[in-house]
């Protein structure tokens, strides 16, 4: 998502990313845990008015839930994003987004709609300076997840380096190596909820906790067409399943101040997680 003082858009990314054998809580047994991700973003500006903003964003995780699954269990959500970005003067802007969306999973799938809302304003206070605040709701498995954001996006003025933070769900910051090489650290660390049925769970849903920090050396094949190579840890991680009716509320950023569900299975643990991620790059006219 480009903010007012990004001058350029992220139509389409494509990310594979693999976490090599992991442990679970209790066991010595092992799992890889694989996922890949496709994000699509296009606005569509108008004359005098908003700036629509469409997209489609797509992830997959894959794994064995518990040392005792007989199979790897592949988790997906896909989710439209349907919105608007609105100038208010005085170099304030708003960014509003509602999110349908469907989490469940390819062998075990069940119900799994959800909606989503975001909505973020900004301010403006340097060509490529600015500052932002919102608020992200979800709806989730176990109940809603209210998320209060702070954002911030700075480039130095001769592209040296660059910091764009969306606080507490996403960071990067990258520092220009070359004119086609960058050096850079990524966090993302917004979880999900998926709907399953299965003969080991039931009816089930599995919540995926995981806060990833990556380093990665991004490439550019040319100005527009971006590669980047990354590797890092997964802290926090887990992936817990609940009886569907086993719900908890009201979350913020995934902290519960009174939890009373009981897990099904032994989750994984933290890990080490590598990766690729493939870009196309639109710059905006200035």
């Amino acid at each position: 998502m480009a903010g007012q003082s990004q001058d350029y858009v992220d139509v389409l990314s494509v990310t594979y990313g693999y976490s090599p054998e992991t442990a679970y809580e209790a066991n010595n047994a092992k799992t890889p845990v694989q996922n890949a991700a496709l994000n699509l973003t296009l606005p569509f500006p108008t004359a005098r008015g908003p700036v629509w903003l469409t997209g489609l964003n797509a992830f997959t995780n894959r794994l064995r839930l518990d040392p005792a699954s007989a199979e790897s269990t592949g988790l997906y959500s896909i989710s439209l994003q349907l919105g608007a970005r609105l100038a208010y003067g005085k170099q304030w802007s708003g960014t509003h987004y509602l999110i349908p969306r469907v989490s469940s999973s390819f062998q075990a799938p069940r119900d799994g709609f959800q909606i989503a809302t975001l909505q973020l304003f900004e301010k403006q206070k340097a060509e490529h300076t600015s500052y932002s605040f919102g608020v992200y709701f979800s709806e989730e498995s176990y109940g809603w997840m209210f998320v209060p954001l702070l954002g911030f996006y700075h480039r130095n003025p001769d592209d040296l380096w660059e910091i764009r933070l969306f606080l507490p769900s996403r960071g990067d910051l990258n520092f220009r190596l070359s004119d086609r090489t960058r050096l850079g650290l990524y966090f993302d660390g917004l979880g999900s909820t998926h709907d399953i049925e299965n003969t080991q769970f039931g009816q089930a849903y599995v919540q995926r906790i995981s806060n990833d920090l990556q380093a990665y050396l991004q490439f550019g094949v040319s100005k527009s067409l971006l590669v980047a190579l990354r590797g890092g840890y997964s802290f926090f991680r887990s992936y817990r399943v609940y009886d569907r009716d086993d719900t908890a509320g009201v979350s913020i950023a995934n902290f519960f101040f009174n939890d009373p569900r009981t897990p099904l299975n032994a989750s994984i643990q933290d890990g080490f997680l590598f990766g690729v991620k493939l870009t196309y790059r639109v710059y905006i006219a200035p």
